[in-house]
């Protein structure tokens, strides 16, 4: 595995042409070679057992031919003081209009240096593929993305046809997908979604880990216990500002840990805490105030993340989530909960009601448990064949980060 990244490492260092040719592609190539990558061939067409990672990585192999070909002649940039509105002329129309249909958001084209409707379903297609605000505004965001060149989004592609060829050997038909730089869970079943939603991810100085593990157990009205690291850098110093946010915010300290001895938090040096770390912990009362808000999902893993609610809910009207010390937020938990106990004869809306009105944790055992993959994808295909890219938000793209693509020193805490 080591050995493949570094050999990523050095092919994506190389001038584009280059990497063409070492793939077995040439820029005017219409049928690809097999690379010594082990990758689906182009020949071989999805069908209805092909798993959604294997078709994945055969329409991104379609897609790579597509953008090594536009390479070779590329859009041109779109300067930050050009302004496009509906139904004027603007000579950087041309260049638009010109990237727009090399990438087949356009298919439409009166070839007029008007910005005419056409045009502005075009940009609202690119910005639908892009994840961007679908208002057919070019603004700061979405000049951005026009202006990334084509030989970026070929390396791109690669990077993430590595990732999907990783992935086909671990997932099957029915499976939660936590896409960190798309801000998005789906839920796959048959590899069609069947539930989708919203999610906030850690900053990228507290990265959200990729994950593969399975949803074991739902807490309903969980405490929250607060990480070492997150009570001496940001409780500590809003305890120094105001003496009273640990009682309005239910939050209890104690010696020893949560079964130890519980001290008054007005008896806290904070300043201490805040410069020298902290033995104590801290512990949050269940309830709306509560940072997991009502829910979480367990799962097994080395860092101690999981999925749940949360009281920020305005946050979700947010374009880029990372908001969170790297567990995962959901925008609707309580469908996810509906759908991992769909299949209990003995659950229903009733009993989850109930729960909900204790004023202690509640552990329930998924019956069977779910796949849950929390990945890292800035390139895929989406179900209306659509290639989608996104920001590389955690600077993971780069190879040269780590040998495991990630960054090592942004660790995350339980949130």
């Amino acid at each position: 595995m080591i050995k493949r990244r570094r050999l990523l490492m050095q092919f994506l260092a190389l001038p584009i042409s280059t990497c063409l040719l070492t793939m077995g592609w040439a820029a005017d190539t219409t049928q690809p070679q097999p690379s010594s990558q082990n990758y689906t061939t182009e020949s071989e067409q999805p069908t209805s057992a092909t798993t959604n990672a294997e078709r994945n990585l055969i329409q991104l192999r379609e897609m790579l031919i597509i953008y090594q070909n536009i390479a070779t002649q590329p859009w041109q940039s779109i300067p930050d003081d050009v302004r496009f509105r509906l139904g004027h002329k603007n000579s950087y129309v041309f260049i638009l209009r010109d990237h727009l249909k090399k990438t087949s958001d356009l298919e439409f084209d009166s070839d007029t240096n008007i910005f005419d409707r056409d045009l502005l379903q075009a940009v609202k297609n690119f910005q639908q593929r892009l994840g961007l605000k679908v208002d057919g505004v070019i603004g700061k965001a979405t000049r951005a993305a026009l202006n990334v060149p084509p030989d970026a989004r070929v390396k791109q592609i690669l990077v993430n046809m590595d990732r999907w060829e990783k992935l086909s050997h671990r997932l099957g038909h029915r499976y939660i997908m936590v896409n960190v730089p798309d801000y998005h869970l789906n839920l796959v079943e048959n590899d069609h979604i069947v539930l989708s939603m919203k999610i906030i991810v850690g900053r990228p100085t507290r990265q959200t880990p990729e994950v593969i593990s399975r949803i074991t157990t739902i807490v309903f009205k969980p405490y929250w216990n607060v990480p070492a690291k997150l009570a001496e850098n940001d409780i500590a110093t809003k305890a120094m500002d105001d003496p009273d946010y640990l009682n309005k915010n239910n939050i209890h300290v104690y010696q020893d840990g949560d079964h130890g001895t519980e001290i008054d938090g007005h008896d806290v040096d904070w300043q201490s805490v805040a410069e020298n770390g902290t033995d104590y912990h801290l512990r949050q009362d269940p309830g709306e105030k509560n940072s997991l808000g009502l829910v979480k999902f367990e799962f097994p893993n080395p860092y101690d993340v999981y999925l749940h609610d949360t009281p920020a809910k305005a946050l979700f009207s947010e374009d880029t989530r990372d908001f969170s010390s790297g567990c995962v937020r959901l925008e609707k938990p309580f469908d996810l909960v509906a759908y991992l106990m769909k299949d209990d004869p003995n659950w229903n809306t009733d009993q989850m009601n109930s729960l909900l009105a204790e004023d202690k944790p509640t552990y329930v055992n998924v019956e069977h448990p779910l796949q849950v993959v929390i990945t890292y994808l800035t390139a895929w295909i989406d179900e209306n064949g659509k290639i989608n890219f996104r920001d590389d938000v955690y600077g993971r793209d780069d190879p040269q980060q780590n040998d495991d693509g990630s960054n090592q020193n942004n660790q995350p805490e339980a949130d």
